[in-house]
């Protein structure tokens, strides 16, 4: 009885310890004890400061180099401030992975993405379960944990978009059953001794989504633009049921997961509400002047200056821009063509969903809907506005570049629908059939089974195989690198500083960095200025014994520099040698 009445909540928990697995290993299986790299610049450096965090408790560091370099000595999302280098990134996966790592240890942080990505899964079916129904609800899980997106981010796991999603699952999911039943009213004191069990278990789970909420807000607080909105639309339609003694309970588990965040934020970037990102942080204190200055021109009356502080505050929020043509393009290439039978297949189960709630309205099935569409738009136009050049070959829509990830909930939301649609034309089609019910229903789940197969099979084939930046030839290009890395850092000093453009995400923190091109003027500047206390190398593609020569003879020399091959790598990149012209003695301080 217990096995069936809970068959497909244990289908679901074998389905996410078998994407736990199978995400896990390719960490496991294209990383070693003594070279754990990533293919972004963004997951290197969470993933160092996540550790620095979970073996030091700090989360930054002084590097001398940067004084004598103008804070240039540095990879990508990464800053120096007078020599303290800091992460460009939100804070949460570093304080929540480091705090697990802490007590665990360092080894987990590769795998603790697929592991909360598998959670997911299981919180996401208890959702659409309490949304539609358990067959839909189970069919959503298998798309779910087939989805492209979904896998190719929990193993790019030092990325915080699945973790945020994770997080935002859960403190939805408690949300919902911090409402209670529906038409329960206890008239009694907060907290009374004469409340029901199961409203205890309600405060607990208000004051737990709180707080899940809160954690996903502090690991990518970029998504308030459209989770602050969805949220006051929960709240609008649920307020009675949520009442007040559970909405502060709510927000007091919310302010208390971002005040961790909020004390490293003031020591760090010396401002409890500023980050690593210098445009947010701009943007943030554009909105509060003119908020301010909104409010006292309403309070004094002057009505005429609204126009000119509101859009102040909108080109604040959306510091990418505002493009309409390029959204509506981006949104082609990376939803309607790159998923296009999840898309049309949520399409059809939209109407189906809009056209029963007219029949028999429920209150959920509207928030449902006017949710997942503002969350779309906001997604669509203020990330479209913006190009985003993950990939070096600009005319390929690849599943790494940055909108997939930034584009999860609205893939998340259409996945449902596309179940409701399985569900509802496989019934439509058999309905009329004279054959026994017992039939009827082997034939529909057997239908259904069969679509939800395919889909998931074209999906897993996508995220291995799909594209350029498919998991097969990323594991493939890992395993390149690392020899290619491992080579360099036998070739240069532990204190060595090595110039390059791309490379920055493989050799440090190993081996010092500067980004660029050793044609960049600012560049040799900084280099001229670091080779007298540094050994200096320029790594890119190969330059031949008459390019070398021009270096030497035009650009170099007005710098007192020189260069030399070290080796040749890789067929096409070469390492070499910066050298100074100069007659005074290089220091040996490297430190």
């Amino acid at each position: 009885m217990f096995i069936k009445k809970y068959l497909n909540l244990i289908i679901v928990s074998i389905l996410a310890l078998a994407f736990f697995i199978a995400t896990a290993s390719f960490s496991f299986y294209s990383q070693t004890k003594d070279y754990i790299k990533w293919s972004s610049p963004d997951e290197t450096a969470n993933y160092f400061f996540t550790k620095e965090f979970s073996t030091t408790g700090q989360l930054s560091f002084f590097d001398k180099a940067n004084l004598f370099g103008d804070n240039s000595v540095i990879p990508r999302s990464v800053r120096s401030d007078s020599g303290w280098v800091k992460p460009v990134s939100f804070l949460g996966i570093i304080l929540i992975y480091g705090n697990l790592a802490a007590i665990f240890g360092t080894q987990i942080i590769p795998f603790l993405t697929p592991f909360f990505a598998a959670w997911g899964i299981v919180f996401f079916y208890l959702i659409i379960k309490r949304l539609f129904s358990d067959r839909v609800a189970l069919w959503s899980a298998f798309l779910l944990a087939s989805f492209p997106v979904y896998i190719y981010y929990a193993v790019r796991s030092m990325f915080h978009n699945v973790l945020f999603i994770v997080l935002l699952l859960i403190g939805v999911y408690l949300f919902a059953l911090a409402l209670g039943k529906k038409l329960e009213k206890i008239k009694t004191k907060f907290l009374s001794l004469s409340l029901p069990k199961s409203r205890y278990w309600e405060f607990i789970a208000t004051l737990s989504s709180g707080l899940f909420f809160g954690l996903a807000v502090i690991t990518r607080t970029s998504e308030l633009i459209w989770l602050a909105p969805a949220m006051l639309i929960i709240y609008l339609f649920y307020a009675r049921r949520l009442g007040l003694s559970k909405l502060f309970l709510f927000l007091a588990g919310f302010i208390f997961a971002l005040v961790p965040v909020a004390y490293y934020n003031q020591i760090i970037y010396n401002y409890f509400w500023h980050g690593g990102y210098n445009e947010m942080n701009r943007s943030l204190n554009n909105i509060i002047v003119s908020g301010n200055d909104l409010w006292r021109s309403a309070w004094s009356g002057k009505f005429n200056y609204y126009h000119g502080y509101l859009n102040q505050i909108l080109k604040s929020i959306f510091y990418f821009g505002f493009n309409f043509k390029q959204s509506l393009i981006m949104f082609g290439h990376y939803v309607y063509e790159m998923f296009s039978p999840i898309f049309w297949g949520g399409m059809l189960g939209l109407v189906f969903l809009i056209g029963q709630n007219f029949r028999h309205y429920k209150k959920k099935y509207l928030v449902y809907v006017l949710i997942w569409l503002l969350i779309s738009s906001i997604l669509v136009f203020y990330y479209g506005s913006w190009k985003f050049n993950d990939n070096p070959d600009l005319s390929q829509f690849t599943i790494g570049n940055s909108y997939t990830r930034y584009w999860l909930p609205l893939y998340l939301g259409l996945l449902p629908l596309f179940a409701l649609a399985v569900v509802h034309l496989s019934r439509a089609l058999i309905v009329n059939l004279k054959i026994r019910l017992s039939f009827k229903k082997i034939i529909i789940t057997g239908l259904q089974f069969l679509v939800i197969f395919t889909i998931s099979l074209c999906s897993i084939s996508f995220v291995l195989y799909g594209s350029s930046e498919g998991l097969v030839y990323l594991y493939n290009n890992n395993k390149i690198e690392e020899i290619n890395t491992k080579t360099v850092w036998s070739l240069t000093e532990p204190e060595a500083i090595i110039i390059t453009q791309r490379y920055d995400k493989f050799f440090w923190p190993e081996r010092r960095v500067i980004m660029g091109m050793i044609s960049d003027e600012q560049i040799l500047k900084e280099a001229s200025k670091l080779v007298n206390y540094y050994p200096i190398y320029y790594y890119n593609f190969y330059l031949n014994l008459a390019d070398l020569n021009y270096l030497n003879e035009r650009k170099l020399s007005p710098y007192n520099l020189q260069i030399s091959e070290v080796k040749k790598l890789n067929v096409k990149f070469g390492l070499y040698k910066l050298n100074s012209n100069a007659m005074t003695t290089p220091s040996n301080n490297y430190e």
